[in-house]
């Protein structure tokens, strides 16, 4: 018998996606974009935003839990490593510019658990959210290669930056995926437009 999972959305997951992005004051502009490599190479490794060393961007990424593949939008490179010691880590793609003094980020974490209890757990990930002072609200479907995302927005400061994060779960092969997609308000189109771009390279292995 699976073990039902325990929070599947969760503040301490969204609160992650937006340290990751090592958001600061600084908005005198954005880095150069990286130019693309493959995802076997081993030099040519860059910056995020904030400084930090980061993997180079390459043309397919895969998960820590081995379950998919994405190619990541133009100037967005792998940066899973920031996230170490992070519960359920599978994957983190960084933007190489900051709009508003934040870089769009995607954090997808992974669990055990059976489809009957996505929606459930997307609810209290809700219920959570909205009782920390969060505006939540709903969001469109997504279609995650074959499968459907459901998820919900929220909206709030952090750091005196104005952030939205749109946070989807999708169920397949006996695992929930949670996908959260982060940017500056000020950039939240922008960051959907490359998150549809990534969604449209994703491949379940």
């Amino acid at each position: 018998m699976k073990s039902r999972p325990t929070r599947v959305v969760s503040v301490g997951v969204l609160t992650c996606a937006l340290v990751l992005t090592g958001c600061s004051k600084d908005t005198t502009g954005s880095p150069p974009s990286v130019s693309r490599a493959t995802a076997t190479t081993s030099t040519g490794s860059t910056s995020d935003a904030a400084g930090a060393p980061m993997e180079a961007e390459g043309d397919e990424v895969r998960g820590r839990s081995g379950g998919f593949t994405v190619v990541p939008p133009e100037g967005w490179a792998e940066a899973t490593d920031k996230a170490d010691g992070v519960a359920n880590i599978d994957l983190v793609l960084l933007s190489s510019r900051k709009v508003g003094a934040f870089a769009n980020n995607l954090v997808v974490t992974v669990v055990d658990g059976d489809p009957s209890v996505l929606g459930d757990e997307l609810a209290k990930g809700r219920q959570q959210l909205g009782a920390a002072g969060r505006v939540v609200s709903s969001a469109p479907d997504k279609s995650v290669s074959g499968s459907t995302a459901v998820g919900f927005t929220t909206a709030f400061e952090q750091q005196g930056i104005q952030v939205v994060a749109r946070s989807y779960g999708v169920a397949r092969g006996g695992r929930i995926y949670l996908l959260t997609l982060s940017s500056s308000q000020a950039d939240a189109a922008h960051a959907m437009a490359e998150f549809d771009e990534l969604l449209s390279t994703w491949a379940w292995t």
